[in-house]
């Protein structure tokens, strides 16, 4: 494993913060999950290369980790915009309190 804490603080804190703004701007919710598992997959096996004293195992672990911790994050960001549009529309005075399909346009 890699002795310095400020790596794992870091990647977590990048992880999530990167999870939470593709999810809310992008509306892609798979996307950063599966990214960030790719990436430090690939930092699995190319770390150990660097630094004396590393396995790609606890590396590899680590990468589920981040992948599993995105996708719960990107599911939360998902349900609270889902949540936020559903609302908006039961609150929006053309509706009377019934929800609008919001696919269709207006001509």
């Amino acid at each position: 494993m890699i002795e310095n804490f400020n790596f794992y603080l870091i990647t977590i804190l990048a992880v999530i913060i990167l999870t939470i703004l593709v999810g809310w701007v992008l509306h892609n919710y798979i996307l950063i999950p599966v990214f960030s598992f790719i990436l430090m997959t690939l930092a699995a096996f190319v770390i150990p290369n660097f630094i004396e004293g590393t396995d790609w195992k606890p590396l590899f672990g680590y990468a589920v980790f981040l992948g599993v911790l995105s996708l719960i994050v990107s599911m939360l960001v998902w349900m609270y915009v889902r949540g936020r549009k559903r609302k908006k529309e039961l609150s929006s005075p053309e509706s009377n309190g019934e929800p609008t399909d919001t696919n269709t346009r207006n001509m």
